[in-house]
């Protein structure tokens, strides 16, 4: 449909709801991921002063997550505006997208939205790299889940204790950094308090605070669990809404919408573009537009694009030229089709 179709869904909604709406959506593609950052802070900013008033804003989340302090910073700009929030789920709503949800007064998950544990994997200089090829290193995302399960294999299964305990953590530490250790630990730290102080902006039950705190951060047992909804709603209690059949199929029509836009779910793989192009004749170089992030309303929307230039060359080798490409980047970052307020 195009944004001027969606903003006939989004009045619906908000409509509806009584509210007004903020669409957010980081693309979920293999070799295209989106994911919470920064600089979303001042894009919804811009659309958040746009309306002409902030009696209740909610926001329509889908994300496998990203920066958790721009997760928290989100929901903090929005408190900036209103004491009312909601955050409205179509499917998956995980990791800093589920910390962010925490902030809100109420969370609606239609019946395929899923919230996540919100426990780190934290990426630095220091931790652990896998070889890719000649000079080429990739690193590896240490999980604060992981280091416990060690912890509980090395204490809990192998009853290891004394020395030959210490021999054990002695070769963790030999395989990771000590100091990416305590990064990731410190993460875990971190991110309770954020979700302690997103979560009291609207809760006083300090006891069931901590109860979803300890859950979300440290006993789910991995950072991929799915919270479907009714588990949510037990965690949760009435921070998640009940069902509303009438809400849930225009939230699947405008994530329907998006997904088509933005291609959600495929997987972005550029060879298989260059080898569709040679088959259809197609002229070369080739243009590909990826749309990583997509943040909407009835004002208009900004996207984070990434324009790629695929360019085919012949490559030597000993058994003669091989075809290959080269893949290049046009431009990375936002476009938005509405004129600053200032």
């Amino acid at each position: 449909m195009g944004l001027e179709q969606r903003k006939e869904i989004i009045a619906a909604i908000e409509k509806h709801r009584g509210s007004h709406l903020i669409c957010c959506l980081t693309s979920d593609r293999p070799n295209a991921q989106g994911s919470l950052a920064k600089d979303f802070i001042p894009v919804f900013y811009e659309h958040l002063k746009r309306f002409p008033d902030h009696e209740r804003v909610e926001v329509f989340m889908f994300t496998l997550g990203g920066d958790t302090l721009a997760a928290f910073g989100l929901s903090r700009l929005i408190r900036e505006f209103t004491s009312n929030v909601g955050v409205l789920i179509p499917q998956q709503c995980h990791s800093g997208g589920t910390l962010f949800a925490l902030g809100a007064n109420q969370i609606y998950m239609a019946r395929l939205a899923t919230l996540s544990p919100i426990d780190p994997s934290v990426t630095g200089p220091l931790n652990p790299a896998l070889e890719m090829g000649l000079g080429q290193k990739q690193l590896i995302p240490v999980s604060v889940e992981s280091v416990a399960g060690y912890k509980a294999l090395v204490k809990e299964d192998w009853g290891l204790e004394g020395e030959n305990a210490a021999m054990a953590f002695r070769l963790l530490a030999e395989k990771i950094n000590p100091i990416a250790l305590g990064n990731v630990f410190r993460s875990r730290q971190q991110i309770a308090r954020l979700a302690d102080k997103l979560i009291g902006n609207h809760r006083r039950d300090k006891k069931q605070i901590k109860k979803i705190i300890d859950t979300l951060t440290r006993d789910l047992g991995s950072h991929d669990y799915p919270i479907a909804r009714e588990e949510a709603r037990h965690l949760l209690g009435k921070q998640i809404a009940d069902h509303d059949k009438d809400l849930e199929v225009l939230l699947w029509d405008l994530y329907k919408d998006f997904s088509e836009e933005m291609e959600l779910g495929k997987t972005y793989d550029a060879g298989m573009a260059m080898n569709a192009a040679k088959a259809a004749n197609q002229a070369t170089p080739l243009s590909m537009l990826l749309k990583v992030v997509t943040i909407e309303s009835v004002s208009g929307n900004h996207t984070w694009e990434r324009h790629i230039r695929l360019t085919p060359f012949q490559m030597m080798t000993q058994a003669g030229p091989v075809d290959s490409f080269q893949q290049g980047i046009v431009f990375d970052g936002w476009r938005n089709n509405f004129q600053s307020l200032g």
